[in-house]
């Protein structure tokens, strides 16, 4: 097979809050900030109509373009010392929506937080790198409504207990990029839309932390979205009638939606270890994935005029069961990704990005000859390797 290399290039500027505060005419206190991302793609080979085929297809596009990844202008007000409303009004070159929306108390007599409004998964973790691992893209990057309440408990020097619960809208299936390329897209918790036949979800989580790890698991419990996400999403695969059939008599409308999993990091002495598991089994569709990674923080290296460099690797891989992979739908593919990274703080305001995604997908194609061009393609596997380079700005 000819395999297609996908180079990514990205230059991002971003203007992130940190804080310009000003006083509303109600007397509270107003933090306003923003970033903006732009970027500029290119894609290894000739585009145009001539040079598609059964795989290149679904290409967005495989000449050099630039866009603006989004635009984020948000503002904070404080009500109080323990309590905040935070909101992110987000633009794109064809959209613009209010991507978070939070309130946020604090009781520190029970040391709980409590949070009500749209935002991500009460387990979502804060990552180094611009691209997501593949499962946080699959289950915790979109947003959710939800009311979450966490907890700490201190337990002596160096040891903590934490908790969480979390009642939300159950968020539909639905489809995003594994990395920044919009070509093959993969199967996701989407962002919470309103569905008739919309459901709850329940979420209940747990952790550990000691002289620099932490551990915690989580399990999250709802039923499908009735239609939309049985027969409508996971329905619309090909071959999900084939599940059916041998796994539950025929019968479509299997409602099953859970996931669980759990994340070891260990961040001491400059060192930065991490590793992540997710199972999940929506309708008659189980799915896992994993990552792991690793960095070190440079602090003040001699030869370079920058405050810390931090090199990172992270390896990860999401699979589909029961489920054949199909040349046409990439939501049916398997896939791995490995991320190189190079962060670099170059003060406290100015900071460097570059990192190279190189991704592996299972495509389930054969051999495919081209019409226009008479070339053979294996379609078997897909790399679609990206790199990125961002710069960002704070005040």
């Amino acid at each position: 097979m000819k395999r297609k290399l996908l180079i990514f290039l990205s230059l991002t500027a971003m203007l992130t809050a940190q804080g310009i505060t000003v006083m509303s005419d109600s007397g509270l206190d107003v933090t306003i900030g923003g970033e903006v991302e732009m970027e500029f793609v290119d894609v290894e080979g000739p585009g145009g109509f001539t040079n598609q085929d059964l795989t290149v297809q679904k290409v967005k596009t495989r000449s050099p373009h630039m866009r603006i990844d989004k635009a984020i202008l948000s503002a904070r007000v404080n009500y109080s010392e323990n309590l905040y409303y935070h909101v992110e009004f987000r633009f794109g070159d064809q959209d613009a929506n209010v991507d978070k929306h939070y309130a946020r108390l604090t009781v520190p007599t029970i040391n709980t937080q409590f949070e009500l409004g749209k935002n991500k998964p009460m387990i979502e973790t804060k990552r180094q790198t611009e691209g997501y691992p593949l499962i946080g893209t699959a289950y915790w990057k979109a947003r959710e409504y939800h009311l979450t309440g966490l907890t700490d408990y201190d337990l002596g020097d160096n040891v903590q207990l934490f908790t969480g619960l979390s009642f939300a809208m159950k968020r539909p299936l639905g489809t995003d990029d594994a990395a920044e390329d919009k070509s093959f897209k993969m199967m996701v918790y989407d962002d919470h839309l309103n569905k008739n036949g919309n459901t709850f979800e329940y979420g209940v989580m747990a952790g550990l932390k000691a002289f620099g790890f932490t551990g915690q698991g989580w399990y999250y419990t709802s039923e499908l979205i009735d239609d939309f996400d049985w027969k409508i999403q996971l329905g619309g695969l090909p071959g999900y009638d084939n599940i059916a059939d041998q796994y539950n008599d025929g019968e479509q409308n299997d409602l099953t939606h859970f996931w669980y999993g759990g994340r070891i990091n260990f961040d001491r002495w400059n060192t930065h270890l991490r590793a992540e598991y997710i199972s999940s089994e929506d309708g008659l569709l189980p799915r896992d994935g994993y990552y792991v990674e690793g960095s070190y923080r440079f602090n003040e290296p001699k030869f370079l005029p920058v405050k810390n460099i931090e090199p990172i690797v992270r390896y990860g891989a999401l699979n589909i069961y029961r489920h054949e992979t199909v040349l046409g739908d990439p939501e049916t593919w398997d896939r791995e990704m490995t991320t190189f990274g190079l962060l670099t703080r170059i003060n406290d305001n100015i900071s460097v990005k570059i990192e190279y995604y190189i991704l592996d997908e299972v495509t389930g194609g054969g051999i495919d000859t081209n019409t226009a061009t008479g070339i053979e393609t294996d379609n078997s596997f897909m790399k679609d390797n990206q790199f990125l380079l961002q710069v960002k700005y704070e005040f």
